[in-house]
């Protein structure tokens, strides 16, 4: 899949990187995630699925009510039956599809956007792709939506209810317990992002406690002169840019 409206890419593999150094590589990390951020977080992206959701509890409202007309047995209610049926296949289909599309959207991006944040870790160019409230413009109605769900739910099973009516707020509840989950979930996503980019180990050592630039566990080029010198035994004659000179 494309990344959508022509968003920065997941990064090359480690054969085909362009960055000559960590700055190169802080700086198109930073651009890459501030742009999968802004769009994985879009506040128009929350609000489709939010209408979407009410959408299909609509059509899931009509849907019950028109069989509940089909197995009266009258014609007048089957007429009815098919009239409500056509109806919530026209309101449960194309927010069904928008809603899938969606989550196949937020699954591409989400994956590049932790595909970049894996490359390296740095706090001070955090601010260049953090989202400012864009995690808690998701998470706070999510929750909502998600109690609402569940609080249907719960009262379709204890109260004394007819059929009809426990398969409307039932289904109503599991879509809206759906939709805040998903909201939920995204937002969690990006803040685990945030809380791993603040933690204070940046890099990958390798064996000698260097990170993938060469550097040591005090940020000191692997070549500097107090770094351990030729014929060292932790020298192997790579640094920075490659290869250390003879």
């Amino acid at each position: 899949m494309t990344p959508p409206i022509e968003l920065p890419p997941p990064p090359p593999g480690p054969d085909e990187r362009p960055w000559k150094d960590r700055a190169g590589l802080l700086d198109e990390r930073a651009r890459a995630m501030g742009a999968l951020a802004r769009w994985y977080l879009a506040p128009h992206r929350a609000l489709l699925l939010w209408l979407s959701t009410l959408v299909f509890a609509l059509g899931w409202s009509l849907a019950v009510s028109g069989f509940q007309f089909l197995v009266k047995g009258e014609i007048i209610e089957h007429v009815l039956g098919v009239i409500f049926l056509g109806l919530a296949l026209g309101a449960t289909v194309p927010s069904s599809l928008g809603v899938a599309s969606g989550i196949r959207r937020d699954v591409f991006v989400g994956a590049c956007l932790r595909d970049w944040a894996e490359l390296e870790r740095d706090p001070q160019t955090l601010p260049r792709w953090r989202v400012s409230g864009g995690a808690l413009l998701w998470l706070g109605p999510s929750i909502v939506l998600t109690c609402l769900g569940l609080a249907l739910g719960g009262f379709a099973v204890v109260a004394d209810i007819g059929t009809e009516s426990f398969g409307t707020v039932a289904g109503i509840g599991i879509v809206f317990a759906v939709a805040g989950a998903l909201g939920m979930a995204k937002a969690i996503d990006y803040y685990r992002l945030v809380s791993r980019e603040l933690r204070p180990d940046a890099g990958v050592p390798d064996a000698y406690g260097r990170d993938p630039y060469g550097r040591d566990a005090y940020g000191r080029d692997a070549c500097a002169p107090d770094a351990p010198g030729p014929g060292s035994p932790y020298d192997d004659g790579f640094c920075d840019d490659g290869f250390c000179s003879d």
